[in-house]
């Protein structure tokens, strides 16, 4: 199969240079076109570089058979320089005013006059021929790869026809098809699939309705659309984005096993992108959760029934019992715990899982039958998100 989208990339004769839109109607193939799009006048190094890519030899190889246009682009046009530029572009249309694209550009349309993909940005600034001819490359075969879902959606019904449609759509780098979205409803109504709904996912399926939710139930919603297979990788990080971001306006750093936890994924799905190097920020600043020499507060206060860990260094440094005391300072909602927990490194050693509501001071035992490598307390407290007003400091002492 990659040998066949590769040969379809391999040009027999050179890209046509042509003036207009007329002129490269007359020569348009199956590679389409492609316009150098400048800034006439406003951008003054953006006519030599661009000039230079349009005479490449490589990039002409990358092109293919296109019909390739030079479009100055003047900042304002009278009456005159609009004619000329209608003339120049005919029936191709500029990037969308909307849409994520910067001049100077070479812009890719397919032979129907649809823009399936753009190089601007950065790889312009002081644009190399070959590293300009890879993304053209990377472009064409992104392309040949859609054109070729899409030739097998035609030929398919239903559900089948709906998911080649959701993965001709999904091909990254360049644009969806034309009215995939209709497309993707009419060969299944009732979207029995869920191929429509991965077609509209951005970051969460409920949109604002989620912030209805208890946390807990919100999670469980996110955790589904992570998990969710017709979901990109993208859409997946954007998934645990938002995640964190809910978790961080929710409950604050309490919820840092939780951010970390949701990080850690966004940084596995792929750890080059913005968002796989956002995580390692995530995990290091959002991360901190309770500590003892600063207690608890409704910043730090950890989620409902999540097990969680007191950073610092611990007073526990031989075999006894020790008491873990919980000494409330000030809030409106008493703090409440449900398990305290003495664990030497993974194992866990001791457990006391009885519930105060900390109206007053209280302490729980945990005791180690031999000195711990790495003793660890981790805590449970059953706050909801409505009860979270309660501040107090941890007292560890051997008995």
């Amino acid at each position: 199969m990659c040998a066949a989208v590769l040969a379809t990339l391999q040009p027999v004769t050179a890209a046509s240079k042509v003036s207009n839109y007329e002129q490269a109607l007359a020569k348009v193939n199956d590679d389409g076109y492609a316009l150098f799009i400048y800034g006439k006048d406003w951008d003054k190094r953006a006519k030599e570089h661009i000039t230079l890519l349009y005479n490449s030899p490589i990039v002409e190889n990358a092109l293919g058979h296109a019909a390739t246009i030079l479009v100055p682009l003047p900042e304002k046009m009278n009456e005159e320089q609009k004619e000329s530029f209608n003339k120049t572009m005919g029936k191709l249309q500029l990037p969308h005013v909307h849409s994520k694209h910067s001049f100077p550009a070479v812009v890719l349309y397919d032979k129907t006059g649809r823009q399936y993909g753009i190089v601007c940005g950065p790889p312009m600034v002081n644009p190399e021929a070959d590293r300009i001819a890879r993304l053209i490359t990377r472009l064409r075969k992104a392309k040949a790869r859609q054109d070729q879902l899409m030739s097998q959606a035609n030929a398919a019904q239903g559900a089948e026809r709906a998911r080649l449609l959701l993965q001709a759509a999904q091909v990254e780098y360049i644009e969806r098809p034309d009215k995939v979205e209709q497309l993707i409803k009419t060969a299944d109504p009732e979207d029995a699939s869920g191929c429509l709904a991965a077609l509209k996912f951005y970051n969460n399926p409920l949109g604002d309705k989620i912030n209805e939710l208890p946390l807990s139930e919100a999670l469980k919603v996110m955790d589904a659309a992570i998990a969710n297979p017709l979901h990109t990788v993208q859409q997946k990080q954007n998934a645990c984005a938002f995640t964190i971001g809910l978790i961080r306006r929710r409950v604050g750093t309490g919820g840092a096993a939780a951010i970390a936890h949701y990080a850690g994924i966004m940084k596995e799905l792929n750890p080059d992108s913005v968002l796989g190097r956002s995580a390692v920020i995530v995990m290091r600043d959002w991360t901190a959760g309770l500590q003892y020499v600063r207690g608890w507060s409704p910043d730090s206060l950890p989620m409902q029934g999540v097990a969680t860990e007191i950073q610092g260094k611990l007073p526990i440094d031989a075999a006894g019992k020790y008491e873990v005391r919980f000494e409330p300072t000030r809030g409106k909602t008493p703090a409440r715990v449900t398990r305290v927990a003495l664990y030497d490194g993974e194992t866990l050693v001791s457990e006391d899982t009885r519930a105060f509501t900390l109206t007053s001071p209280a302490s729980y035992y945990v005791t180690a039958e031999k000195k711990p490598v790495a003793p660890r307390i981790l805590v449970t407290f059953d706050n909801d998100e409505k009860s979270r007003d309660t501040h107090g400091k941890f007292i560890i002492r051997k008995k």
